[in-house]
């Protein structure tokens, strides 16, 4: 590693942390406003409820309640949840995550996965059927929200089959534990990805078009390659690069995806714990989950970028 490329790693670290206390302050402020208060579902008022406020430090001001829980955050200090009484966030919002990051993994994995075979198949069999027929999933993949997707996902493998075969192959759309298993998974998995690869087969088979047409392909065909090395080792590597440039933007799209995915199938996420501290004016827990999905974002854009580096030796930082 360059010590060009160590610079730029620090120069974008200092941004997303820069930009995680825009993000946490905002929503920190905007979540205060909201009407009501943490305790107001437990129907405690009075004399009780104002001291339940100076516990927890809630009848401060804003920005003296914002540096309390700022100094906590830099030690890994979350706070405590206001709803669950004592509960402290951090673990709380690490063992979500690892369950978000479980199902995002394998929706993205769906996403790469089908983008770029349907996407490569396309292109080397250009205006032929396979050519036709790929493109029109892309699309219709591409338009229709994951949420539809998994709603008709539900009604086909829950409802129809499992009146059809009397139940013998139904999908339970029930999340046990923690971790789910794989039968559990793959169906919001698919929800997701199937969204979000259609725009990755549609730039993955317009660069692969570009690439089979240089001459180096041409050279590569002459030499009496087989046709699959030339394709994966020669046209595939070089087509990446474009595929890449919208990864930050699908790891963005599956980030959204779990937020809703997540609670239609009641998977115990980011998601579904963010929309719940929403409803609960759970203060600490929203401010946490909505900075912890502004750190993935930024992480995964790093990411990205560095990747081109080992995809392009060219590209340097």
């Amino acid at each position: 590693m360059t010590r060009g490329t160590l610079i730029y790693i620090a120069q974008r670290l200092a941004i997303i942390v820069l930009t995680l206390l825009v993000v946490s302050f905002v929503v920190f402020v905007v979540v205060h406003a909201l009407p009501g208060n943490a305790f107001i579902s437990q129907r405690v008022h009075g004399r009780s409820l104002q001291l339940l406020l100076h516990e927890y430090g809630l009848d401060q001001p804003v920005l003296i309640q914002y540096w309390n829980f700022l100094k906590g955050a830099i030690h890994g200090d979350l706070g405590v949840s206001l709803y669950i009484r004592g509960e402290q966030v951090t673990p709380l919002v690490l063992r979500e995550l690892s369950v978000s990051c479980e199902l995002g993994g394998a929706a993205l994995i769906v996403t790469i996965g089908v983008g770029m075979t349907f996407g490569v198949l396309a292109a080397i069999r250009q205006n032929t059927w396979v050519d036709y027929l790929l493109t029109s999933l892309a699309v219709v993949g591409y338009t229709v929200p994951s949420f539809v997707i998994a709603g008709l996902g539900i009604m086909i493998f829950a409802n129809f089959l499992g009146s059809v075969t009397g139940g013998a192959i139904a999908y339970s759309p029930v999340w046990t534990g923690t971790y789910g298993t794989i039968g559990e998974l793959w169906l919001p998995a698919l929800s997701i990805g199937l969204y979000t690869s259609g725009q990755i087969t549609r730039i993955t088979r317009a660069s692969m078009l570009e690439v089979i047409q240089q001459d180096y392909i041409r050279t590569a065909r002459a030499k009496g390659l087989r046709e699959w090395v030339v394709t994966l080792r020669h046209a595939l590597r070089n087509a990446l690069v474009p595929v890449i440039s919208i990864l930050g933007t699908t790891v963005v799209g599956i980030l959204v995806g779990v937020l809703v995915i997540e609670n239609i199938f009641g998977i115990p996420g980011l998601g579904k714990e963010f929309v719940e501290s929403i409803l609960q004016h759970d203060y600490n827990v929203t401010v946490g989950v909505f900075t912890i999905f502004a750190l993935l974002i930024g992480l995964s854009n790093l990411a990205v970028d560095l990747i081109y580096t080992v995809v392009d030796p060219r590209i340097r930082y």
